[in-house]
């Protein structure tokens, strides 16, 4: 059974805590299977935007997989938790949450919020709004490039922002956590 947003800690719920994050997959025109899967923290609301040929399980571990590797033993510290809607792409759940350096370990803990509630990954909503400033809706994200990608990410996370004191969420997030995400 998967776990409910009601079991997810009480420092993700309140924001007090580095290291817990909300998911989702934004997707491109009907008939496309391009999409972008976005990652939210939501102390700091630092990014990461990913292009994936298509909302899948199998791309979604891909993800986490690679995002895993990159950040090696600090992966656990950066991702403690995630939250997703109840898309199909991430029904997968149990596999996401092990280790692919050690799949007895788990990487992180993965969460679900309740069918139609998407004000309870509200951080990673407004994200997404954010990045269709950019990619609009009906955008073919296949014809988006991984240098657009990465600016828009560039972007959000060095946008200052009035509620950290005009720091940005970069800056946030070196100072919660010692991670560079570049």
């Amino acid at each position: 059974m998967a776990k409910s947003i009601e079991l997810r800690p009480q420092e993700a719920n309140a924001c007090t805590e580095y290291g817990h994050w909300e998911g989702d997959c934004i997707k491109g025109p009907k008939g496309r299977t391009t999409s972008l899967f976005t990652l939210t923290e939501r102390k700091t609301l630092e990014q990461i935007i990913i292009k994936i040929e298509r909302s899948s399980q199998e791309e979604i571990q891909n993800a986490l997989d690679n995002l895993e590797k990159k950040f090696k033993d600090k992966f656990g510290i950066k991702f403690k938790s995630i939250t997703f809607d109840n898309g199909v792409e991430f029904l997968n759940w149990k596999s996401l949450e092990l280790s692919i350096k050690n799949p007895a370990r788990k990487r992180t803990a993965i969460y679900f919020a309740h069918a139609y509630a998407a004000w309870e990954r509200g951080s990673n909503e407004i994200q997404n709004k954010m990045i269709r400033r950019f990619i609009p809706k009906g955008t073919d994200i296949h014809d988006v490039t991984e240098k657009e990608i990465l600016k828009i990410q560039n972007w959000m996370n060095h946008y200052p922002r009035k509620k950290f004191g005009y720091k940005s969420a970069l800056q946030m997030a070196e100072e919660c956590s010692q991670i560079n995400i570049n």
